[in-house]
């Protein structure tokens, strides 16, 4: 199927009356929920806004992908980025990446890594890629911007005792998530910091997010000036940097706007 040109935010009732949203983009990526609300609470996103209500059952993930394929759509990757955090919920979320597979459908997961114990056993997993949400180069940036999230230095020591038994073709499709926020995480103390981290892990990705405004929240992106001199800056230091697609950055583009 071509390539539409608009995203397409929808909403899939489940069978106790509640409802989760899903994303299909015109890039032709399915993001679906794996929860009903989330208990991060990152002050950003409207997804936890009411905070978490429930996981949802591998049965019910697939039924989003039912509702896109209903509209019309036909995806040709799955991603676990919409409402609720993946490793909350990581038997079902493993189930339901399995059921994916078989359907020939790739998945890839975004988390905060949260809880530290079950990061590792998500690396493992046969996903397309797990992005770490990160969002700071500080501890005290993290702490007020994943409220939910795990300790930070923890979460880098993890990630460092995890990596070598990783093969490097794994290592490539692990990434860091920045949501540059204007006049919170955008400036020199940060930027630095953050390289300074990065330095030990040569193949990790860090995509350079923008912020999707959600009635909840002030929260705005940078100037585009902003996130060009991250992304200067981050690639002469050996560092993959990519900045949000076309897609993630049109109206109903997904990222911390889908509801519960």
């Amino acid at each position: 199927m071509a390539e539409v040109a608009d995203n397409d935010k929808f909403a899939v009732p489940l069978a106790d009356g509640m409802t989760v949203e899903a994303v299909y983009y015109g890039s032709g990526t399915l993001c679906v929920s794996c929860q009903v609300g989330c208990a991060v609470g990152c002050p950003f996103c409207a997804s936890g806004k009411y905070g978490l209500r429930r996981g949802l059952t591998a049965d019910e993930m697939l039924t989003q992908l039912s509702a896109a394929f209903a509209r019309g759509h036909r995806p040709s990757r799955l991603t676990v980025s919409g409402v609720g955090e993946p490793l909350h919920n990581l038997s079902e979320v493993a189930a339901f990446m399995d059921a994916a597979l078989r359907r020939g459908l790739p998945v890839s997961l975004t988390t905060i890594g949260a809880p530290l114990n079950r990061l590792a056993d998500a690396l493992a997993l046969g996903h397309n890629g797990l992005m770490l949400s990160l969002h700071a180069g500080r501890a005290a940036t993290h702490r007020r911007l994943v409220p939910g999230g795990p300790d930070y230095e923890a979460l880098w020591a993890t990630l460092e005792r995890a990596w070598p038994a990783l093969a490097r073709r794994r290592r490539r499709r692990i990434g860091l998530n920045y949501l540059l926020l204007d006049g919170i995480n955008d400036g020199e103390e940060e930027l630095t910091a953050l390289l300074g981290r990065l330095r030990p892990f040569p193949e990790l990705t860090v995509h350079l997010l923008a912020c999707n405004p959600v009635a909840a929240s002030s929260s705005r992106s940078p100037p585009p000036a902003a996130v060009d001199l991250w992304h200067e800056r981050l690639a002469p230091a050996g560092i993959h940097a990519r900045r949000a697609n076309r897609w993630r950055n049109r109206p109903g583009g997904g990222c911390g706007t889908l509801h519960a």
